[in-house]
């Protein structure tokens, strides 16, 4: 069942308030033990619903009257697969956004590097420049024309050159 409407279909019996509510803690509370069976999850909550009961701080005191009710397990299951059936979803859909946030920091990155080469260095830029050749023993490029991206991957090939041998 799909979550958008098991969330339209269950738990009628409460106010908008109190079933927004109960799902909100449903849905962490089932995927902290998805682990789980549904059943093995609805009896933890039932525990759990009454332990809190017996120390008079329960979750939800309106939940109280339907523990023993036969369509609030019917629906808690309901809700329970549909929870499992969106977890199971997003799991296969992980690597196709992981793609796709890739991409968009590559082309992130390019339109970083377009901008800076179409920038002048700054002048903490040129300085840094200098002082890291000089430190390093590299002869200086000229600056006169160069642009911010230039000097950055000047300053990066100082600090970490890159080695030949492993080509």
């Amino acid at each position: 069942m799909n979550i958008y409407y098991a969330k339209q279909s269950l738990f009628l019996y409460l106010t908008p308030r109190q079933k927004s509510q109960l799902l909100s803690y449903l849905k962490s509370f089932i995927k902290k033990y998805s682990n789980l069976s549904t059943a093995d999850i609805l009896d933890k909550f039932i525990e759990e619903e009454a332990y809190y009961r017996d120390i008079d701080n329960p979750h939800f005191e309106f939940i109280l009257e339907y523990l023993n009710n036969d369509e609030f397990f019917r629906e808690f299951k309901i809700y329970t697969e549909s929870i499992f059936e969106e977890l199971k979803y997003k799991e296969a859909q992980k690597p196709i956004i992981e793609a796709q946030k890739a991409k968009a920091k590559e082309l992130r990155k390019k339109a970083q590097d377009y901008k800076m080469s179409k920038m002048k260095p700054t002048k903490k830029q040129l300085y840094y420049y200098e002082k890291i050749a000089r430190a390093h023993n590299v002869t200086m490029q000229n600056t006169e024309n160069a642009s911010r991206l230039d000097l950055r991957n000047w300053i990066m090939d100082i600090i970490e050159p890159k080695d030949d041998k492993e080509d």
